[in-house]
């Protein structure tokens, strides 16, 4: 009875032994485990934070393209309500050329400011038209202005954090597809000709007399393919809305009742350039650094003496 005692003691005692290391393992383990979570939730957040700030290290962007322009104003096509301001009488014929040039500033991933220059043609005639007067023009037209663009499906994907690396480092956090609608102010200039018959010329015809500059006020919608974190494409079909009624260099002044508007169709190709520490285009940050460090000559000092000018001055 003595030994089966003294084997119940050892055994109970090995038994509360392997319950306390058991239990302090299990305290190691439910410590180690709070600390991994709590490090995989800062390096997530961190990193989060990080691929979220990417776009800012491109935030500007230039771009160069070419499309259609397609002028409405009072010979041949019309921009009124019933034709639907104007596309009910696109007309191939009278769709002529437009070269682009842009430059983006992206704000945050919703909202940039973009500068926008544009040279382009247009052309008109009554002939097959509602108004067959005999009247006809072609306009070369520029125009500058400033847009503000709202993307409708943000430019940044939403790659998780512990993808936002590849085998040749930082990858593309771009979407490959993006849509914007943009809203502006700007200025253009015309410079019609005007053709015609003088047997039709009515007395309410006006074709002189008017300024060749006008406000515009652009709005339309956007569509971008993005190539990789540098180049992408860009489509805009634009709608120009005008304070002037004679880019066709001619108005009926008893029947004209809506202002000359047009068109832009462009594609362009643009690139993405990077953003140094202040702020600017880092090609133009170096530039201005490199012109900022050139020491110039102090015209206080004077330029040491040769020996023989130094003899020369003692005599």
């Amino acid at each position: 009875m003595a030994t089966n005692g003294v084997i119940f003691n050892f055994l109970r005692f090995l038994s509360s032994k392997m319950n306390g290391i058991i239990m302090w393992h299990e305290m190691r383990i439910r410590r180690l485990f709070k600390y991994s979570l709590l490090l995989f939730l800062i390096s997530f957040y961190f990193s989060g934070s990080i691929y979220g700030q990417r776009w800012k290290l491109r935030r500007y962007e230039v771009g160069l393209g070419i499309g259609t322009a397609q002028v409405f104003g009072d010979i041949g096509g019309s921009a009124s309500p019933n034709t639907w301001y104007g596309l009910k009488d696109i007309k191939l014929n009278e769709t002529k050329m437009c070269i682009a040039g842009m430059g983006r500033y992206k704000l945050d991933p919703r909202y940039s400011i973009k500068l926008n220059g544009i040279l382009a043609f247009g052309s008109g005639t009554d002939v097959g038209s509602r108004n067959d007067r005999g009247r006809s023009f072609k306009t070369t037209l520029f125009e500058f202005s400033t847009q503000l663009e709202y993307n409708l499906i943000s430019d940044v994907s939403n790659t998780r954090s512990d993808a936002i690396f590849s085998r040749k480092g930082m990858a593309n956090n771009y979407s490959t597809f993006n849509a914007y609608a943009f809203i502006g102010i700007g200025a253009a200039y015309f410079s019609p000709k005007f053709s015609y018959d003088p047997a039709q010329l009515e007395s309410v015809d006006k074709f002189t007399g008017y300024s060749h500059f006008a406000a515009v006020f652009p709005f339309g919608i956007g569509l971008k393919y993005v190539i990789d974190d540098r180049w992408l494409m860009n489509a805009e079909l634009g709608y120009r809305y005008t304070t002037t009624d004679f880019i066709d260099g001619y108005t009926q002044t008893s029947s004209s009742k809506h202002k000359d508007v047009y068109y832009f169709l462009t594609l362009s190709l643009n690139y993405r350039l990077k953003t140094s520490r202040s702020g600017m285009p880092s090609g133009l940050d170096r530039l201005f650094h490199k012109r900022s460090t050139i020491v110039k000559p102090n015209k206080a000092t004077k330029k040491p003496k040769s020996e023989k000018e130094a003899k020369e001055g003692k005599n």
